[in-house]
């Protein structure tokens, strides 16, 4: 056994082949590229659906959107996500409208679909129990997001990352 706590200190030392004598501290270059330290934007990745046009019985119609919803897009697009136009089916019958809010989710791969009231193309589907949130705006408006059947987590997560974005401490609202 070895008794004075400095021979097995010496034993380690010898071991791991440093040498007592020499420097310890040693250089360290600097990091040139320090991009996988830095954030990534919230929502990379996230391919949201708005409508850019209405079809109904094979006409289409461009849509008007609204200084708000044009607003929302330029911070969805800062979150990092990409907006994706696509052609909304115009309907009050909400089988129809979450019919459509599926069929452009799957093809489109979008994770959501905005609207504002103005264009609320996917509202209907709303009343058959598909995921949707909204957020009261500045002047009243609502901004709202939808979702595929499957997909309310990404809505409530699209709502919450949103809400982050503009204003943490503003008063909004949730309906499901």
């Amino acid at each position: 056994m070895i008794k004075p706590t400095r021979d097995p200190a010496l034993s380690l030392i010898a071991i791991s082949g440093v040498d007592p004598t020499e420097p310890v501290m040693v250089e360290v270059p600097l990091v040139q590229n320090n991009s996988a330290f830095s954030a990534s934007p919230v929502l990379a990745g996230w391919r949201i659906g708005y409508a850019s046009r209405y079809v109904r019985g094979g006409h289409t119609v461009p849509t008007d959107q609204s200084a708000n919803l044009r607003r929302a897009f330029v911070i969805l697009r800062h979150a990092g996500a990409q907006l994706v136009a696509v052609d909304a089916q115009r309907t009050d019958n909400p089988l129809e409208s979450g019919k459509a809010i599926d069929e452009l989710v799957a093809s489109y791969r979008l994770d959501a679909l905005v609207s504002d009231d103005q264009s609320a193309a996917f509202h209907a589907a709303c009343r058959s129990g598909y995921p949707s949130a909204c957020e009261v705006l500045d002047d009243g408006t609502r901004l709202w997001f939808y979702g595929a059947r499957w997909a309310a987590d990404r809505v409530n997560v699209l709502l919450r990352t949103y809400r982050q974005l503009v204003s943490p401490g503003a008063p909004t609202m949730d309906i499901e």
